[in-house]
């Protein structure tokens, strides 16, 4: 047989069997990749649903707390609120209860549990991880000592809201008997000693569990690590002659960069993730002002001479760098040694097996730029704008004119080339104002200002103008450019703004900034006449059920309905504001007494809670006020609406507005 076909088998057959080995270490190391990651990810789901029930174990044992704190409380106070208070607070432990039983039910009821969840407290992002962790590891030891702890403490909930109602009969039947109060007392501290002790417990059982979590992931990881360390080590030995031979191939590579380094074409760079440079020719160095000993002491780093506007491009390079090895050619900048940018055509590549180390080639783009920004000049201010554009040469010739300053003068285009612009003088601007435009252009090179042109036909055309010299590489002033914007529109826009910043989105009143403006003044001038106003306060009562029960949208028409009502009361002099909410103020200007204010005050009350239908929905809501009197009842603002938020509460408490009312919305 031929030696030389026998050689050529041979390396085959060696390859063919180093490439099988690096198959298996990348398949390894893959298979514990993925084992791992899965482990790591079953443990990091583990301990986040012990997080999420430690921390339920701590909402559920606050709304506990704040219940047997509000029961003792109530069992003295015998306020209702107190009682409600404590009817809340233990909705917490009700709300977990409830989710508890869904997830045991058979089958399991996941919306009850998410939905009994949060009426525990829970946070919205924790519910799915709640729920897991309870149907995977219900049956886990630590878990069930966990649920039935958890079992136990709900026997103790029902218990103490017996206790509750049992309080609350004792309250209610007027009895008052302090020995049997007193007894329930001792009951519900009795209960809440035993709470406290079951809540030790659950949060004991859960930390044990991720204890023994931990430690058995901890067991496997490192088993499964020393399997890949021992075979990837037996395989190893077999590629020591691959390893060398890409030494070589190395070699030979470092020998070609220096070749082409020493090259004064093109700049070529060593460069590190960091922003370190190992290697930078001499092109690359003159490119941007450096010296090769300024290179060697470190002064150079690619990222900082990188402006800001290029880096998030250089992160995405950077991406596709080590995802392919090397990047498209891109363009962007380097920073001068003195400080300015230059344009630079880019183009790297990792080193082979590197994912920190790479080569880039450079190209200076500056004479190119340059040119370009120059042929972009007339197509960057033409095409951008809305604004007319009028440029003209150093001798403020026009030379070229935009399309919508045509239409803004009513000239055509060739009516005004070769013109000056004194073309468009109306002759309402004065010399003072010209001699001024032209001292701020031949100094500084930028003047604007608010000047009245003429169109072709006559009429005026005031502008707000805004001129610029442009400078050539000498500094020298070849072309000036000058946009034009019709103020009407600026002016138009300036009012809107105005009516936005003093009136409300939703209703169009006037808002508290406009009002505290409105009555500031009214003040001034009632102390100068000696006349008499009032402050009509109102608030709506049990408004926040409209939003909760039917929307937004529908709680907002309720408040347009309002402000409706409320302006049909008043005259033109006077203010309707809302200052937010539910809340309104009607400022009465002039008001001769009281009682005039106050018969207003009940005919607006009785109009705004008068029936209405919104979205097909008949809604009845009612409202408190209150009412201030200049100069009876304060003479600033604080004290006036101090008096009629005062009233307006006191009315509220005495007349214990009625709840919502409501209908089904009709077909």
């Amino acid at each position: 047989m031929n030696p030389a076909k026998i050689k050529e088998w041979a390396s085959r057959a060696t390859n063919q069997s180093i490439t099988g080995k690096v198959v298996l270490i990348i398949g390894l190391f893959v298979f514990i990749a993925i084992v791992l990651g899965g482990m790591i990810y079953l443990q990091g789901r583990i301990f986040d649903g012990v997080r999420v029930y430690v921390r339920g174990e701590g909402l559920w044992a606050k709304g506990q707390k704040d219940a047997v704190i509000y029961l003792e409380r109530y069992s003295h106070s015998h306020a209702e609120d107190d009682y409600r208070a404590f009817l809340q607070a233990v909705e917490t432990n009700l709300g977990d209860h409830a989710a508890r039983k869904a997830l045991l039910a058979t089958p399991p009821d996941l919306q009850a549990a998410a939905t009994g969840f949060a009426h525990g407290q829970n946070d919205p992002e924790d519910i799915d991880a709640l729920i897991w962790f309870f149907q995977h590891f219900q049956s886990i030891s630590y878990m069930h000592q966990a649920i039935a702890i958890w079992t136990d403490a709900d026997q103790k909930i029902k218990e103490l809201l017996e206790v509750g109602q049992a309080i609350r009969q004792e309250i209610q039947s007027g009895a008052h008997d302090t020995e049997k109060l007193n007894s329930l007392r001792s009951r519900v501290n009795s209960l809440n000693i035993e709470l406290l002790t079951l809540e030790n417990r659950f949060s004991s059982v859960l930390g044990e569990g991720a204890r023994w979590v931990k430690q058995a992931t901890l067991i496997a990881s490192l088993t499964l690590l020393l399997l890949f360390v021992s075979l990837a080590m037996i395989i190893s030995r077999q590629l020591i002659a691959v390893i060398a031979q890409t030494e070589r191939e190395l070699k030979i590579s470092e020998s070609r960069f220096r070749s082409l380094k020493e090259s004064n074409t093109i700049g070529i760079l060593s460069w590190r993730m960091d922003g370190t440079l190992d290697e930078a020719n001499k092109h690359f160095l003159d490119m941007l002002g450096y010296s090769e000993v300024e290179f060697r002491e470190g002064r150079l780093n690619w990222r900082d001479l990188t402006p800001a506007a290029f880096r998030a491009r250089d992160e995405q390079t950077i991406a596709e760098l080590l995802e392919h090895g090397s990047c498209t050619p891109f363009e962007k900048a380097f920073l001068h040694k003195d400080g300015h940018p230059v344009p630079v055509y880019i183009g790297a590549a990792l080193l082979n097996g590197e994912v920190n180390q790479g080569i880039a080639y450079i190209m200076d783009l500056t004479e190119r730029k340059q040119t370009e920004k120059q042929l972009r000049l007339a197509a960057v201010v033409f095409d951008s704008s809305h604004d007319g554009i009028l440029v003209t040469d150093a001798d403020m010739r026009i030379v070229s004119v935009n399309q919508a300053l045509c239409e803004m003068s009513g000239y055509t285009e060739s009516e005004l080339i070769g013109q000056i612009p004194s073309i468009l003088q109306s002759g309402y601007t004065t010399v003072e104002q010209y001699h001024e435009m032209l001292t701020a252009l031949y100094g500084p090179g930028h003047w604007q200002g608010d000047i009245v042109d003429r169109k072709k036909h006559g009429a005026l055309l005031p502008v707000h103008i805004s001129i610029s010299a442009v400078r050539n590489e000498e500094q020298q002033v070849s072309h000036y450019v000058a946009i034009i914007s019709d103020n009407a529109e600026r002016k138009a826009e300036e009012e809107h703004l105005r009516h936005i910043a003093h009136h409300d989105t939703l209703t169009g009143l006037p808002n508290r900034v406009l009002f505290n403006d409105r009555i500031e003044q009214l003040i001034k001038r009632s102390e100068r006449n000696g006349g008499r106003f009032a402050i009509l306060f109102f608030d709506l009562d049990n408004f926040k059920p409209v939003n909760d029960n039917f929307g937004h949208a529908v709680g907002d028409k309720l408040l347009q309905t309002v402000a409706n009502r409320l302006t049909q009361h008043v005259r033109g002099t006077d203010t309707v504001t809302r200052l937010g909410g539910d809340e309104f103020v009607i400022l009465l200007e002039e008001v001769a007494n009281r009682d005039s204010a106050e018969k207003l005050l009940q005919n607006t009350v009785a109009s705004v809670s008068a029936p209405c239908t919104i979205n097909g929905h008949d809604l009845t809501i009612s409202v408190s006020a209150g009412i201030s009197l200049y100069p009876d009842d304060g003479t600033d603002i604080k004290a006036l609406m101090h008096h009629a938020d005062q009233a307006m509460y006191h009315m509220k408490q005495k007349s214990r507005p009625k709840q919502l009312q409501t209908t089904a919305p009709r077909a």
